[in-house]
């Protein structure tokens, strides 16, 4: 997402089209594609889900079928990847088959997984649907982590979800989640332990973010505890021949990445996704029924848009390549123009030791991921937030996410 109290965002009287939207495209962009639906809820998930109901389930995919055609049928060529998350995806593996198979992709095709879905006779459909990327929901290899986050997976499931996926995929991420106002930091060390002995390509360590909608509410965090705890997942990664390839994730030494939110340009489809083409940044509507109702009617889904500045375009891309820890500089260059402000401003990093310069860029070190940590935190409350709590709104009764006492 992109930062809101820089930009303006508006809620278009008129959606754009399709051809609109991908005129302002540099290049391929990568495409996300958003499932909404999980059987339960996580009380901690900030995200756009709702509770799956086979009947609504039909009607959403009619209409995302529907966004794919206007959008396809502007630009025939072929996406640079495919991203699919949510919710849980993997609830809709049918559905999601006959949209991939109209779908051309010249690069990886990247997809969300529960643990308990990952069996040998889902990873064997995922393959044939072409999923080259996994990443797997395990949030915690300890009980007491799980039972807290009201979890659906069990340990048991945890560990047979990595039994599948590694050496099925060319990229295996794990998703944790920690937190220190209530874990010991011995907990996270343990989890990437599992993780690195088991083969994955990738362990995506991410600190508890408390949205104020959701039922864990809103609460302080320790950012010094946090640093500190990164930093000790740092070494033990290095320990075990991974590096720290952004700010919350750890890859195995030359191996693969997954990720979503560092795409220079992607296009988003389904309801709450949001798209990126530099010149411009639209939101779905959040609602299923406002999403399907547009859809119906031959118009986009979007909900807001921020036609964006060249100075405001500038700022987001750098803002989501730095999350990697490496900005290069002959890219941005090459995109924004080499005399640009802002790339005087990076070099400008390197007097308090945030960053450190290389041939063609400049890469963070450990004080610049504690800084870029505590500003992902920021914009995360202060701008992302806000944005979407107001877009939840367009949930009706029916299909407003479960409170807590359920989970998934």
């Amino acid at each position: 997402m992109p930062m809101p109290g820089m930009v303006r965002f508006t809620t278009p009287a008129v959606p754009p089209v399709a051809k609109e939207v991908l005129a302002g495209f540099p290049e391929p962009p990568g495409l996300y594609l958003h499932v909404p639906f999980c059987t339960t809820i996580c009380p901690f998930c900030p995200y756009n889900k709702v509770q799956y109901q086979a009947d609504l389930a039909a009607r959403y995919f009619e209409a995302l079928n529907n966004e794919v055609d206007l959008y396809t049928s502007e630009r025939p060529a072929p996406f640079g990847s495919v991203y699919i998350g949510g919710g849980t995806p993997t609830l809709c593996l049918d559905e999601l088959a006959g949209i991939l198979a109209r779908l051309d992709t010249t690069g990886e095709r990247a997809i969300e997984v529960l643990p308990n879905h990952m069996s040998e006779a889902t990873a064997h459909r995922l393959t044939e649907m072409g999923i080259t990327h996994v990443s797997v929901g395990a949030q915690s290899f300890d009980r007491r982590v799980l039972h807290y986050l009201q979890r659906p997976n069990t340990l048991e499931m945890n560990h047979s979800a990595l039994d599948v996926a590694v050496g099925t995929f060319d990229c295996v991420d794990v998703d944790l989640i920690f937190d220190v106002g209530y874990q010991e930091p011995d907990v996270l060390m343990n989890d990437l332990r599992i993780c690195f002995d088991a083969g994955v390509d990738q362990v995506s360590t991410y600190p508890l973010m408390r949205f104020g909608y959701t039922p864990f509410g809103k609460s302080s965090h320790d950012r010094t505890a946090e640093h500190k705890v990164l930093r000790a997942a740092t070494n033990l990664a290095v320990e075990h021949g991974f590096e720290r390839r952004s700010v919350w994730t750890f890859n195995r030494v030359d191996g693969p990445a997954y990720s979503s939110i560092t795409r220079e340009f992607y296009l988003g489809l389904g309801a709450g996704s949001a798209s990126y083409s530099g010149r411009m940044f639209t939101v779905n509507h959040f609602g299923l029924e406002p999403y399907i109702d547009t859809l119906a009617a031959g118009t986009l889904p979007i909900a807001r848009v921020a036609n964006l500045s060249p100075l405001q375009s500038a700022a987001y891309y750098l803002f989501w390549q730095f999350y990697t820890g490496t900005a290069d500089l002959e890219r941005f260059h090459l995109l924004f123009g080499r005399q640009h402000a802002l790339s005087v401003a990076v070099r400008l990093l390197a007097a308090p030791g945030w960053v450190r310069h290389s041939s063609t860029g400049v890469q963070l070190q450990p004080s610049g991921y504690d800084r870029y940590h505590d500003l992902e935190r920021w914009v995360t409350y202060h701008l992302i937030e806000p944005l979407w709590d107001e877009l939840m709104q367009e949930h009706k009764p029916a299909t407003t996410p479960v409170a807590i006492g359920t989970s998934e």
